[in-house]
């Protein structure tokens, strides 16, 4: 991405046009930089329109995040950032995915990336399927699934390899521990009204 400045352009211009995008990652190596160097301006920025931007420089990505509690205001601000509703087995496939990054965290390694396989994926969602399903045909529908999560920038598809992921980092990030926990116990109690 090339820099563009003008006499009227924010100098971090490019950086606040690809946080409204979506994530940002630290491979944009210009915007990276750009948002890095002028983060104090673009919170700034964002925040007189009751937004915060979260940069997570350890984890290599930005994002951001409408403020809580704006709807309480006389005149509520409409929503910019847009909060996506999840089925219950996409919503399963992200749970399953944070504890894998939280797993590999924990056990180091060589990179901060996890790279995990379509199959090692429908393993994982194997164990949740309900006693009394169609196992070809729900595990068929996981690649829907794995689909969406790359649509949301949750899973990236590796360009070598059709049939590997990089579970992106932003999923933790959206996904937090306490969240964690109450979508597992909704999910608990989603599977015992399936059974």
């Amino acid at each position: 991405m090339k820099l563009v400045e003008s006499a009227d352009t924010f100098p971090y211009a490019p950086a606040v046009i690809r946080l409204l995008q979506g994530v940002v990652y630290n491979d944009d190596r210009t915007c990276w930089e750009c948002l890095t160097r002028y983060q104090r301006e673009i919170k700034h920025y964002f925040a007189g329109i009751g937004i915060d931007v979260y940069i997570l420089e350890s984890e290599g990505f930005a994002f951001l995040k409408q403020k809580d509690g704006m709807d309480d205001l006389e005149s509520p601000l409409p929503t910019l950032i847009e909060r996506r509703q999840l089925s219950y087995p996409a919503t399963l496939l992200c749970v399953l995915l944070v504890e894998k990054l939280i797993e590999h965290d924990v056990k180091g390694g060589d990179s901060i990336r996890l790279i995990i396989g379509r199959e090692d994926i429908k393993d994982l969602m194997r164990l949740f399927l309900p006693d009394n399903a169609n196992e070809a045909k729900y595990i068929d529908k996981i690649d829907t699934h794995i689909n969406k999560l790359v649509g949301f920038g949750f899973l990236k598809q590796l360009s070598t390899d059709a049939d590997k992921f990089e579970v992106r980092r932003i999923l933790k990030a959206k996904v937090s521990a306490d969240v964690l926990h109450e979508i597992k116990e909704k999910l608990r109690e989603h599977a015992k009204f399936t059974d």
